[in-house]
């Protein structure tokens, strides 16, 4: 098990490299965060890492008042058993187990180690009430400077049944298909570019530039989710130095409207600006 203040060699891919290189996965005592372990497991590429992160989150405990030391060690004793049951579902390279917040913890780590993909489970909540009160995958969106998996149940830990990426003219997007074709062909499953008919986009050229797209006069967030299903994959793409206000964008539409797991694919920043 790793201490997260010793220093990590690995480093991320350079640009153009695959986002299944190194992966830093959240653990938390919720079933969802088995399926993210899971689901890590099957997208990692061969000879890529894989890293289980679990962390007792001290401000929970704070909660009990003057038994609080003694929540934080039930806390911790969970926490490490949580670890314990994701290494028999998935083989981590590494493990760490830490105190904090898991997010902040997470993006800590990922920035360390120079980590490509962070995955994390959704918690079964509406929309609105998530982007309220928060959630995990809430600040893993908002404040990952990598690309992040929100993972649903549905198909891990097997492969997906197809992978439904959402095509428009920006880099971002072209970050999205270029991740969602490679990993297509690695599990050997369908890939399905969406084109939304309704955007201020040219969807004729779009279209002509993959024979294999699908053409849709809705919202692209509305197309993606309705091409999709339980056993799918979403992949989307996402600018570097995207706007942080919640539910602003089209990553997180899609991630909320979704029934399965959704890949938001941070595309490169443009040394030129």
């Amino acid at each position: 098990m790793q201490d997260p203040a010793v220093p990590a060699s690995q480093g991320r891919p350079a640009a153009g490299g695959s986002i299944f290189r190194t992966v830093l996965v959240g653990i938390d005592e919720t079933a969802e965060s088995l399926v993210a372990a899971a689901q890590a497991g099957v997208l990692r590429e061969p000879g890529g890492r894989l890293v289980l992160l679990a962390v007792a989150e001290r401000h929970l405990a704070v909660q009990a008042g003057l038994a609080a030391a003694h929540a934080e060690d039930e806390l911790r004793a969970a926490t490490e058993a949580d670890l314990d049951h994701a290494q028999e579902l998935v083989d981590a390279d590494d493990t760490v187990l830490a105190s904090g917040r898991l997010v902040d913890v997470l993006c800590r780590e990922c920035d360390r180690r120079d980590a490509s993909l962070i995955v994390v489970g959704v918690r079964p909540h509406r929309r609105v009430s998530a982007l309220t009160f928060g959630g995990h995958e809430v600040d893993a969106l908002q404040d990952a400077e990598c690309s992040v998996l929100i993972a649903r149940p549905g198909w891990g830990p097997h492969r997906p049944q197809r992978i439904v990426v959402g095509v428009d003219d920006s880099p971002a997007s072209r970050a999205a298909e270029a991740a969602a074709r490679s990993l297509a062909g690695r599990l050997a499953c369908e890939v399905v570019p969406v084109v939304s008919l309704s955007g201020d986009v040219d969807a004729a050229t779009l279209k002509a530039e993959r024979e294999d797209a699908l053409l849709d006069p809705r919202s692209l967030p509305d197309a993606v989710v309705a091409a999709s299903s339980e056993r799918s994959l979403v992949v989307v793409g996402r600018e570097p130095g995207h706007a942080r206000r919640r539910g602003a964008d089209l990553a997180e539409r899609i991630v909320y409207a979704a029934r399965c797991s959704v890949l938001v694919v941070r595309a490169q920043a443009d040394p030129a600006r």
